[in-house]
């Protein structure tokens, strides 16, 4: 896992963690959205297949081998680099959709504190 993708992972369970205002059963959940993307595996669903896991640890296997006998190992075939190109592009794809999900999530919370900072009655001074 990248930096990048783990930075990205954070950020989305930071928000998933927000707190959620359980007596107010009035209030909209702004991340209801997202936790229903993340909740039903959308976001990974179907991205990686069994032939995936095949290529990559035939790989390995001519890798390691390669190494036992002192040779250097041969570079991933052609299918198994053309299948993480087609991965990269399906989760670049997905995280992009994700993170404007996120941003509209983070858009109607903060819109949803002006209007209560804006309803609330003012404080009374002494």
């Amino acid at each position: 896992m990248t930096l990048r993708a783990a930075v990205a992972m954070g950020t989305l369970g930071l928000a998933l963690a927000a707190p959620a205002h359980a007596g107010d059963r009035d209030r909209v959940n702004p991340f209801a959205q997202i936790e229903a993307l993340l909740g039903s595996g959308a976001l990974t669903r179907g991205v990686v297949r069994e032939d995936d896991v095949t290529l990559l640890f035939d790989h390995l296997r001519t890798a390691i081998l390669a190494a036992s006998q002192g040779r250097e190992p041969p570079p991933p075939p052609e299918a198994l680099e053309r299948r993480g190109e087609e991965i990269a592009a399906d989760m670049k794809a997905r995280g992009t959709a994700a993170g404007l999900i996120l941003l509209d999530a983070f858009e109607a919370a903060a819109r949803q504190a002006v209007r209560e900072s804006i309803a609330a009655p003012a404080p009374e001074s002494r």
